[in-house]
């Protein structure tokens, strides 16, 4: 077996944090921690452009910019993800997909020459309850970033994994361990089986909305308060800059307030109104703080007992719990667990850095290591197709969500479902592939669509759709009529939504526009200008967008001309 480190080339685990980011790499056999900022394995996620100098500055650095430009810095871009919104730094735009490749680039930049070694593939961890567009967009930053992505990750599963590191199999009284992951934009629990070298996802529970960023606009709204008692006047939507500060204060506040009963908050100068500065002045004690994070507190245990009761266990179960992420460290987070499990809740790995580690000793699973270890994942989502069950009451369109794959089961998977045909010799049927909890598909996510040709039958033909999931995150779907020899397989990469159909014939072809096809050809062509190969790539992924969502003709015709254009000066360069 060839060790990679030998030749020079590292897989690299990185863990795209809302708040911070850091990498690692396996050292003979062993995860280490990527010190990028100085002496620092943490870097803060937050960009700044500089337009004085035209360039993109990264980390500490632009974290230090916020305050001063605060139009020109942006921060928290995790929570955007998947999202179909734009980011404004300074006069120019950017996607979130963009915003994280930034940050991808330069982790990748500073660990490739603290290392020495060449860095072009990567294992990115993701919130194990991100959707398959919040997954899509993070392998698009990777490969933005001039990555390839091995695999996406989800976060609490990256976590076990370093867990032999810092525990001995004989000091387990229970095989079951709970995952909490609070970081700073999202929460997750995932609860675990270990069997000797064999890690076992039981469920995967969260919310991606919920994290340390909430914890400090608590403390904002605090400030915002206190503020306005002095001034009479509000500042809680109009005034960026102000919140920016405010939150950067709230952050500093609440790291306090994790190793002390209370502090006093002083800040002078916090805004100028009519040439008086108003000053910040407060003392907050723990209790007080604790208060107004009580609700969210709260939720995040509503999710620990739904992950339980997912995978069937009591709370006696559990024979460890393991802290994820840096809001763990808030004392009511711990002391709530305390109240649950009848076991000490502490960090056994440091909660910052031991999801990047995990990424790391996943590229050695990936690559052949001799790691001794077996994880076995769960579906993050549940997944199914749009029946004609039930209508939306307003349009009347056919809106119900049959599930196949139900959320919380191991990977890999195959279950199938019969459905009927509505009508004598119907020709064919639009097989619409969803992901999601609801029993409305509008409130799902389309991740795929095609079509399946039918022969000629009596209405309630039966036709059967089998789904199977793999640890790839690939769907294989096969559509059956039976009584007939028709037959459809079809490959569905959740990742990056390509579909591929094979017919009863074998033959094998792309349902994807072939503009896309060609598009993606270019993008990888070598000598690409960056700043061009960016340009296609936001355009190219626009596209896709609108294609996938069925957006009106006239837009996806704007986007398909402006993408063939950009194709044409792309293929123009030497």
């Amino acid at each position: 077996m060839t060790n990679i480190e030998n030749i020079g080339e590292v897989i690299c685990g990185i863990d795209l944090g809302t708040t911070n980011s850091c990498i690692s790499y396996l050292r003979e056999g062993k995860p280490f921690v990527v010190p990028v900022e100085g002496t620092s394995a943490i870097m803060p996620s937050v960009v700044s452009y500089d337009e004085s100098a035209e360039i993109m500055i990264v980390g500490r650095e632009a974290l230090n910019r916020l305050a001063a430009f605060p139009n020109h810095t942006v921060r928290s871009i995790k929570r955007l993800m998947g999202k179909d919104t734009k980011v404004h730094l300074g006069k120019k735009t950017y996607t979130p997909e963009d915003v994280s490749s930034f940050i991808l680039k330069m982790l990748v930049e500073k660990a490739a020459n603290i290392t020495g070694k060449t860095i072009k593939k990567a294992v990115i961890t993701v919130p194990a309850y991100f959707d398959d567009a919040q997954r899509r967009a993070t392998i698009s930053a990777g490969e933005l970033a001039g990555l390839e992505v091995l695999r996406i990750v989800n976060e609490p599963t990256a976590a076990s994994l370093v867990y032999d590191y810092v525990t001995k199999e004989d000091d387990m009284n229970s095989p079951y361990i709970l995952v909490y992951d609070l970081g700073g934009g999202t929460f997750d629990v995932s609860i675990l089986e270990i069997k000797g070298e064999i890690k076992e996802v039981l469920a995967s529970c969260g919310d991606t909305s919920l994290g340390g960023d909430d914890f400090d606009e608590r403390l904002v709204g605090l400030f915002l308060r206190n503020i306005r008692e002095k001034t009479g006047m509000d500042f809680s939507s109009d005034n960026r800059a102000l919140h920016m500060r405010l939150k950067e204060i709230a952050e500093r506040t609440k790291i306090i307030l994790s190793d002390k009963p209370y502090t006093t908050v002083r800040e002078a100068s916090i805004i100028v109104i009519d040439g008086n500065p108003i000053n910040l002045d407060i003392e907050i004690q723990r209790d007080e703080y604790e208060d107004m994070i009580s609700d969210l507190v709260n939720k995040t245990i509503e999710k620990v007992n739904e992950a339980l009761e997912e995978a069937r266990l009591t709370i006696g179960d559990i024979g460890e719990v393991l802290l994820v992420g840096g809001t763990t460290r808030t004392p009511m987070v711990q002391q709530a667990l305390s109240e649950i499990f009848d076991i000490p809740i502490y960090h056994s790995v440091d909660p910052d850095l031991c999801v990047s580690l995990g990424a790391a000793v996943q590229s050695g699973l990936i690559t052949g290591e001799p790691l001794g270890h077996i994880l076995l994942d769960v579906t993050s989502h549940s997944l199914g197709i749009k029946t004609a069950d039930d209508f939306d009451e307003e349009t009347m369109d056919p809106d119900h969500f049959s599930m196949i794959i139900r959320r919380n089961t191991k990977i890999p998977v195959r279950k199938a479902d019969i459905y009927y045909s509505t009508y004598d010799n119907q020709d064919k049927v639009l097989i619409e592939v969803f992901q999601g909890e609801s029993n409305s598909c509008k409130e799902n996510t389309l991740i795929g669509k095609f079509i399946y040709e039918l022969k000629p039958a009596p209405v309630y033909c039966p036709v059967v759709a089998e789904f199977s999931y793999d640890k790839e995150g690939i769907v294989h779907i096969t559509m059956q009529q039976k009584g007939y020899n028709n037959s459809k397989d079809v490959t569905l990469d959740v990742r990056n939504r390509e579909v591929k159909e094979k017919d009863a014939s074998g033959d094998t072809r792309s349902v994807l526009n072939y503009i896309v096809e060609k598009y993606k050809k270019i993008v990888a062509k070598e000598g690409l200008p960056e700043d061009l190969k960016l340009e296609l790539v936001k355009i190219g992924t626009a596209y896709e967008r609108a294609l996938r969502d069925g957006k009106d003709e006239d837009t996806i015709d704007d986007l398909e001309t402006l993408l063939i254009e950009k194709m044409e000066e792309a293929e123009d360069v030497e």
